[in-house]
Order: C-alpha cells, then structure tokens, then sequence
C-alpha cells in the first residue's frame, strides 16, 4: 500500500469541521487500513467508538459525520521497519504533518501510540495551531482494553466539541 492508494480515500473521508483529530504512525504495510474498513485499528476504532457515534450506514461514513478524522504521522507504511529507522523518519516527517495540521485546524489531536506522542506535539509546535492533545496507546499488541480505556475517558471531550 502507497501514499498514492490511501491517501484519496483518506480525503473523501475527512469532514467540513474536524472537531477530533486523530494521529497513528502510518497505513499498515500489510494492506489493512481504517477508511478500507480493514485491520484491527479499524475494528478497534469501531468498538470503542460505534456505541456512541453509530455505525451507519457504515462506521467511518459515521466517524466523519462526527466530525472525526484519522491521519498519520508517516504517509508511508514503516510497521515492519526497525525501531530506529522508524524514529528517524517520524522526526523527518514532523514538518507535514504541521502543514497537515494548520490545514486541520482540530481543536483536539489524539495520538494513538505512545511511541509517536513526541513528534506529534513537535508538529503541534511547529504548526502554531491552538489543540489540545492527548496520547491513547496503540489498539493492538494486548493493549486493546488499555486503548478502549483511553477512548472512554476522553470520549467526552470529543463528542462535546
């Protein structure tokens, strides 16, 4: 999967009015990826979210509707990169996900994995954009009920936006 494949469908989703933002590391490589309705961000998102936001007719049509959206530091997938290599190219890609950002306008930035909450806020800096932001753990390897958590605690302040 490419910038050139996700990033179109990526777009068609994104709503007038973001009122949460929210920040993974990349697309998986394998092929999966949440506007696709595949993998298990997608089904964890869902989860979380769906109880509350719904799920028509299909739960990303109800994610945008929301005013939700979902982005990722790395436009390129970088899962089955090693840990440095990956660091790297989240440092490198600070300055666009800060244009992204200033084109967002969020007033909410919700980092899902701990590894990336730094670049995240360097690209908050860097974008001079006024959000609030918080740090979920990634909804995967065993830390779905952490991630699920996390989402419910700040579930109030993303759907009272």
């Amino acid at each position: 999967m490419t910038y050139e494949d996700v990033e179109p469908l990526r777009a068609s989703y994104r709503p007038a009015q973001i009122k949460a933002l929210f920040v993974g590391e990349s697309a998986p490589a394998g092929g999966a990826f949440f506007y696709k309705q595949t993998g298990q961000v997608h089904g964890q998102f869902r989860q979380a979210l769906a109880p509350h936001i719904g799920d028509t007719p299909t739960f990303v049509e109800a994610f945008k509707q929301a005013g939700f959206y979902l982005d990722d530091l790395v436009l390129e997938p970088v899962n089955w990169l090693s840990r440095s290599e990956r660091q790297a190219i989240h440092a490198a890609s600070i300055a666009s996900l800060a244009k992204r950002l200033r084109d967002y306008d969020a007033p909410l930035v919700v980092a899902f994995m701990k590894g990336i909450a730094a670049p995240v806020k360097a690209a908050i800096a860097a974008s001079g954009t006024p959000c609030q932001i918080e740090v979920v753990p990634f909804p995967g390897n065993g830390r779905q009920g952490e991630f699920r958590a996390a989402m419910t605690a700040i579930l109030p302040m993303m759907l009272n936006r």
